[in-house]
């Protein structure tokens, strides 16, 4: 048997196949950005410890040390009450201790956590924690925010990966068939090979082969294709790339292409098996 590559009669099958592969491809990509996007949020959110004015500086660098080897904490950064009061000059424009007489403004410690604990239940129980120092006046972080984007990023996320296990049953849905009817005009062949006294293996063996190059050159394409749209996209919008990670690409490719090698041979098997399974009178009845 040729490969059907070289046949006129399957180019339809490619060509579908591809257009199915690429969407796929467009829904994971559109999926590793979200968790580009949830990552980047979640990396940026910072809680600030807010220091009692009669706290030693020797006993908040104490405290920075020993914050710093947690195993919730990404980054953590001091800042004086004199660093304080020069930061809100520049930004007022204005001295606050000439009108008030004295610096408003208590040393803190700026906390950057690791991104598995930027939920509200984790940073409750930071919360808590810290408060149990003595030294400790206060922990300010955005709750409301939080806790909305952690809903939204929820939602988002369910209806993202709802939408991608529909896709993939209509994707082998349309593949299925798409696979059968290239098989339907061979049925007599299967049967004529199986009364001849062949194996169930020996008459799949090349429709399952032809099916794994379909698969294989699909993926391809739908690669090249989708390769081809993000290069266009990052080009006007280099911004994205951000959220775009190259291992985060790199599977959703292989992912395609993988998918497309199984979906299409087991399309290939079930579809054999289904014309061998039939009587002789029943394959003109179909």
């Amino acid at each position: 048997m040729k490969r059907p590559i070289f046949k006129v009669q399957t180019l339809s099958v490619y060509i579908s196949t591809t257009l199915v592969l690429l969407l796929l491809g467009v829904m994971g990509i559109m999926l590793v950005a979200a968790t580009g996007v949830s990552k980047e949020i979640h990396n940026n959110l910072e809680v600030s410890v807010i220091i009692n004015s009669d706290t030693e500086e020797t006993d908040i660098l104490k405290l920075k040390e020993r914050l710093g080897k947690e195993r919730y904490i990404q980054d953590i950064t001091y800042i004086s009450k004199e660093q304080a009061l020069e930061e809100q000059k520049a930004e007022l424009g204005a001295d606050p201790v000439e009108q008030l007489g004295y610096n408003p403004y208590e040393a803190e410690l700026c906390l950057t956590l690791q991104p598995q604990y930027a939920n509200s239940d984790s940073l409750q129980t930071i919360e808590d924690k810290l408060l149990r120092n003595k030294n400790i006046k206060e922990v300010i972080y955005q709750k409301d925010l939080m806790n909305s984007v952690n809903e939204s990023l929820k939602k988002a996320g369910a209806a993202m990966l709802l939408f991608l296990v529909l896709l993939t049953i209509i994707s082998w849905s349309l593949i299925s068939n798409m696979v059968r009817l290239s098989i339907y005009s061979k049925r007599f062949l299967l049967h004529t090979m199986k009364l001849t006294g062949a194996t169930w293996n020996f008459i799949r063996k090349p429709f399952i082969i032809s099916n794994i190059w379909i698969g294989f050159f699909s993926g391809i394409m739908a690669n090249a294709l989708l390769g081809a749209s993000l290069y266009l996209l990052l080009d006007r919008m280099p911004a994205l790339t951000h959220y775009l990670p190259l291992e985060g690409v790199a599977v959703v490719g292989a992912a395609v292409m993988l998918f497309g090698i199984i979906i299409c041979n087991l399309c290939a098997f079930r579809s054999v098996n289904r014309f061998l399974r039939m009587r002789n009178n029943d394959l003109y009845f179909i």
